[in-house]
Parts: C-alpha cells; structure tokens; sequence
C-alpha cells in the first residue's frame, strides 16, 4: 500500500528531528509559530515590507546560542498556541485527495499552501 505524501513529508520530518539539538528544535517551533502568525509557510511568502519585519521580530526575540529571551517568552507561547489552533482549523490537503489529472492536482496544492 502506498502511504500519502502527507504520511511520507511526516516521516522524513521524524527522521530530521532526531538529528537535532534540542536549542534547534526550539528554534524551529519558535519559527514556525512566527510564520503561523504572519499567515505564511515560509518567508519567501512575504512582500518586502513585512519580511523585514518577520525577521526584525525574530532577531528581537531570539538570543543565538541561548534561545528565546526572557521578555518574548510570553507572546511566542502565545504564538504557538495559535498557530496549533489554526492547524486544527485546516484540514490537510493530500494530492490523493485532490480532483482532476495529476498536473492539476499539483497546481492545486501549491494553491492551497
């Protein structure tokens, strides 16, 4: 049986996770809370404008070598509260799931991301 490129991504992100340290793994939840919260999937999303501000906020928040610093903590907790909720909210999309000949299938995907 085939899995999903859903099951797939999902597997591949376990195996990277184990790889690493747990300051990176706070760091990649504390980005991904910031993209959630600026309403993209990655910082190539965003005009100009509001890249610069998603990464003047990061450099704010966060310390390298240290994490996040102390007077950020409560937004950012904040932040990832919200972006779990809104991941909730979204019902994945998978190219199985999607109508239509392959090619349209993933031009609808990366509608939908």
């Amino acid at each position: 049986m085939m899995k999903k490129f859903s099951e797939w991504i999902g597997s591949v992100r376990e195996a990277e996770e184990k790889d690493l340290s747990p300051l990176q793994k706070s760091y990649r939840e504390y980005f991904q809370a910031k993209l959630s919260k600026f309403g993209v999937e990655s910082p190539a999303d965003l005009d100009d404008e509001k890249k610069k501000e998603f990464f003047n906020e990061i450099s704010a928040d966060w310390d390298a070598g240290k994490g996040v610093k102390p007077a950020a903590k409560e937004e950012i907790e904040k932040e990832k509260e919200d972006a779990k909720e809104k991941e909730k909210e979204e019902p994945s999309k998978d190219v199985a799931d999607l109508e239509g000949s392959p090619e349209d299938k993933m031009e609808d995907l990366t509608k939908t991301k």
